[in-house]
């Protein structure tokens, strides 16, 4: 490989991995004497460019959609795929403005902004990122701005434009009362999404990103049944980057019930835990319907 390819631009990666494929195949020894072979700046710019890392569901879907669900498990890379979604977007769009939701605003800061994988820890090299917590607000490279919102002070959101917004666990803004009527929280979280929603109307493609663990609650069924909503799912243990010991762990302990189904597996239950009247109950007891005795026609 000639050292012009590998000094080439960002763009060039991709074909750099498909021609490294290619040579090396499966055997790691030739894939650590191509890296080694690598300058610096390139090996920087392999590691840092996220098209090639994203797997499954943390890939956007194609457009064209207003609203992308990442409803997936624990552990999958949600938080990473809404972050480096939201700097794509931020790279692209000069003086873009962005809305952070979250269900609290502690949840927004600890996670989506100075999280592991939150959009401080996902800058690039030389891109300057700013954050004032005194004012909510996380500057992204040289003019995208990114605001913090929380889904408890849903009039924050009322007035603010943005052109992109990232809902971060939108599955826990609100849940509905024991028998199903929306209490005081999930009425915030339904205004909160609303007042988000009525201010993205910046720019000529407004988006926004929802990455969530599923629950069945009210706003988050609405959001899925919308038209120009997109959705990709995943599993924790798509994550290969989680430790194997923690998996055999969450499967011994949690493995075939409802909340290793929600949790880990990403998919949406309505069966409350302890019902008396499991759903699993419900279909064990269903039988044929039985029909009217005809009377004998003479």
């Amino acid at each position: 490989m000639t050292a012009a390819r590998q000094d080439g631009p960002e763009a060039t990666i991709e074909a750099l991995l498909r021609e490294a494929a290619e040579r090396c195949g499966v055997d790691e020894r030739l894939w650590r004497h191509f890296l080694g072979g690598l300058s610096e700046p390139v090996r920087r710019g392999l590691a840092e460019q996220w098209s090639w890392q994203a797997h499954g569901g943390q890939k956007a879907p194609p457009p064209p959609w207003t609203i992308w669900v990442l409803m997936a498990g624990r552990g999958f890379g949600k938080t990473r795929a809404g972050a480096e979604w939201i700097w794509a977007r931020a790279r692209e769009v000069p003086r873009a403005r962005i809305a952070l939701v979250g269900g609290s605003r502690d949840d927004v800061v600890k996670v989506m902004v100075e999280g592991q994988s939150g959009l401080i820890a996902t800058a690039r090299h030389g891109e300057q990122v700013e954050w004032k917590p005194s004012l909510n607000r996380l500057r992204l490279g040289d003019e995208a701005e990114a605001f913090v919102y929380s889904a408890e002070a849903p009039e924050g959101l009322r007035g603010p434009e943005h052109h992109f917004a990232w809902a971060d666990e939108l599955g826990k803004w609100g849940r509905p009362t024991t028998f199903g009527r929306a209490g005081p929280g999930a009425k915030r979280a339904e205004a909160a999404w609303d007042n988000l929603m009525m201010g993205l109307r910046l720019g000529e493609t407004p988006r926004c990103v929802v990455t969530t663990t599923p629950r069945p609650v009210a706003l988050l069924k609405r959001i899925l049944a919308m038209k120009g909503t997109a959705v990709t799912r995943g599993r924790t243990t798509e994550n290969v980057h989680l430790p194997g010991a923690f998996i055999e762990h969450m499967r011994a302990t949690y493995g075939g019930t409802r909340l290793a189904t929600q949790e880990l597996d990403g998919e949406m239950t309505s069966e409350v835990a302890g019902s008396l009247f499991p759903r699993a109950l419900l279909e064990r007891c269903r039988i044929a319907p039985i029909e009217p005795p005809r009377p004998d026609i003479k």
